[in-house]
């Protein structure tokens, strides 16, 4: 932008393409990295759909042709962005999209078939803290470093209500060590802190049990890694100091629980999942967990609410089965 502005915008010719590149600079910075991915993808496959099938750009049923494509391929869940995308990249090159006026209506119904036919329940069931104990006890099963790094993230993740996100991007300087030997945890930025004003989140010890204890088992951890770690080191890691992505830590979490209960489907929420439900079942105060699990409001936990209140009643088992709860 400094260098757009050191240029002279008098001149007719090339003030009016700075103006032109100043525009499309300002379309270009007003979605986030990972919707211009998407929008590039959707519009880069409709240029080839529409070259394949000899089809002109400015065919208002072009969309719906397209849309059509993406169901018989099993991609429905593209076509909800499909409008914006092809809008975005038609205001890029400053010309007019024609959609026509029945697209609502055709993917309104390519929606419907979606829900119907490709959409199917994600189950993932919750990991509670039994299972987390069983982990634990299983010691002399692991390798001594990936039972380190494993409980440790096990045990921050369930004390946290932590998203697997959340945990692949903690980092090394995010952890303060209290003189009363609880520590500080900085989980500011997460999903829903939007004006990062997230306050530090207090851990303590467990003094019951120091075997699940979530202080020393991240110390534990900690203390083996801690001769190749800095500040903005991640937090949980290989030896080799790179961030995980959702799915490494997913998968680590899956391994473990695995080795517990084969039965069980986990996946990287699976920790949040149980926490908030043993927290439900333990008669915490709403305002509590919501706090706690940093939801946005109360209508957020409604779905852990009414399950729970279900699988009480042996009703329903498919989330949150309350067998062998200890």
């Amino acid at each position: 932008m400094d260098q757009i502005r050191r240029n002279d915008v008098h001149n007719c010719s090339s003030g009016w393409k700075l103006i032109l590149q100043t525009r499309d600079l300002g379309m270009l910075v007003s979605i986030k990295e990972e919707t211009f991915k998407l929008y590039t993808r959707n519009y880069n496959g409709f240029l080839w759909f529409i070259t394949a099938f000899n089809i002109s750009m400015d065919d208002p049923y072009a969309i719906e042709y397209y849309a059509a494509y993406l169901t018989i391929q099993g991609q429905t869940s593209r076509v909800e962005a499909l409008r914006p995308s092809l809008q975005f990249w038609a205001n890029i090159e400053r010309r007019v999209f024609p959609i026509s006026w029945s697209y609502d209506k055709i993917k309104r119904g390519i929606t419907l078939i979606w829900s119907l036919i490709d959409r199917k329940a994600l189950k993932r069931d919750p990991i509670f803290y039994h299972h987390i104990e069983g982990f634990i006890q299983r010691k002399d099963h692991y390798d001594p470093f990936i039972f380190k790094l494993t409980s440790a993230m096990l045990v921050i993740g369930f004390r946290l209500f932590a998203r697997p996100g959340e945990l692949a991007r903690l980092k090394w300087g995010y952890v303060t060590k209290l003189r009363n030997g609880n520590i500080k945890l900085d989980l500011s930025g997460h999903k829903t802190d939007f004006f990062l004003l997230e306050k530090p989140i207090t851990i303590d010890k467990h003094l019951e049990n120091p075997s699940v204890c979530p202080v020393k088992l991240l110390f534990d951890y900690m203390n083996t890694v801690q001769h190749f770690k800095k500040a903005d080191s991640p937090l949980f890691s290989l030896q080799d100091n790179i961030f995980f992505n959702t799915e490494d830590v997913s998968q680590l979490i899956k391994n473990a629980m695995f080795s517990v209960d084969s039965e069980i489907t986990v996946s990287g929420h699976s920790l949040r999942i149980g926490a908030t439900t043993e927290s439900i079942i333990k008669g915490i105060p709403t305002q509590d967990i919501i706090m706690g699990t940093r939801h946005k409001d109360v209508k957020s936990l409604q779905p852990y609410q009414r399950q729970e209140a279900l699988a009480a009643r042996h009703l329903s088992t498919t989330l949150l089965s309350r067998d062998n709860i200890h």
